[in-house]
């Protein structure tokens, strides 16, 4: 499949993303719910310590289903003539432009859950890390394309 455009259009994550969020966040939901719900039952706790580990993990697990719907409408990245802009965050907004002419090296990571889902990030490498940008959700038959896109734009050979 072909990358997208570079046309500086703001381009949302693939969707697939949130499912790798949401099982990201329930794993550690499970573990830190569980633990204070163990915790309280194996120290024989009152009713209502039992109770607000209870409620821990209750909202642990609201938050693992929500919070990922929200990151990924608040996720927007352009690409420009000479830079990428990422612009995200649901509480603390975040935007950054990564100018191409910094752009040292661009990886692509899959992790298993992405790979199960078909998904990539970029991690876009500067000289300065304060300056890494990261892209997730793309598609992994987009990703390759994209990354080779994006180094003939900062100028620098695929040497992989």
């Amino acid at each position: 499949m072909d990358a997208p455009a570079l046309d500086g259009t703001p381009r949302s994550l693939d969707p697939r993303i949130r499912t790798v969020w949401r099982i990201g966040e329930l794993a550690g939901a499970v573990i830190v719910g569980g633990a204070a719900i163990v915790a309280a039952v194996l120290t024989h706790a009152p009713g209502w310590l039992l109770g607000a580990a209870g409620g821990l993990a209750a909202v642990l697990v609201l938050r693992a289903i929500v919070w990922p719907g929200l990151a990924w409408r608040c996720w927007r990245w352009s690409a420009w003539p000479d830079a990428i802009e990422l612009r995200h965050g649901v509480l603390w907004r975040s935007a950054s432009l990564v100018p191409y002419h910094r752009i040292q090296q661009i990886d692509i990571h899959r992790g298993p859950i992405e790979r199960m889902v078909g998904l990539s990030t970029l991690i876009l490498r500067t000289a300065a890390a304060a300056t890494d940008g990261r892209i997730p959700g793309v598609a992994a038959d987009e990703a390759e394309a994209l990354r080779h896109d994006l180094l003939a734009r900062a100028g620098i050979d695929d040497a992989v």
